[in-house]
């Protein structure tokens, strides 16, 4: 058997082209510090903007959280809601959760057993939100 390799058999040298000298002269030293500080400066003014914006994220979760565990509190305890199938237990967790945002936002058409009104429940938790909020500033103030 006969093996046959290939090789090539000439090589050819890389040219760099040549390129007419521009009218550009390279950048001075002074004007690329003064990019380089005028960028600085521009990341510090914007840096507060972004650590505010991160701690309002997270007391946006601290209050999804607390009003969820409040829900979940209503909808467990044998006492207010619990003994009631969940899916059909809206309005008691809706009163339990917040009396006077239950009166506001269902006192003129309450809500049937297993009804779901999502724009009633988007006010709803808009408005128990507002409460607790209200009710920790108080005791952060106390």
């Amino acid at each position: 058997t006969e093996f046959l390799c290939w090789a090539p058999t000439t090589t050819k040298r890389m040219v760099t082209p040549k390129f007419p000298p521009s009218s550009q002269s390279p950048p001075q030293p002074f004007a690329l510090l003064l990019v380089k500080i005028l960028l600085i400066l521009l990341i510090l003014l914007l840096l507060p903007q972004f650590v505010e914006s991160r701690a309002k994220g997270q007391k946006k979760r601290r209050l999804e959280k607390h009003f969820y565990n409040v829900i979940r509190a209503c909808e467990i305890d044998k006492d207010h809601c619990g003994h009631l199938v969940l899916e059909e237990s809206m309005a008691c967790v809706t009163r339990c959760v917040s009396q006077s945002c239950h009166d506001e936002i269902y006192a003129e058409n309450p809500l049937e057993d297993g009804e779901v009104d999502d724009h009633r429940n988007r006010l709803f938790e808009r408005c128990a939100k507002r409460e607790i909020r209200l009710a920790a500033q108080k005791a952060k103030k106390a």
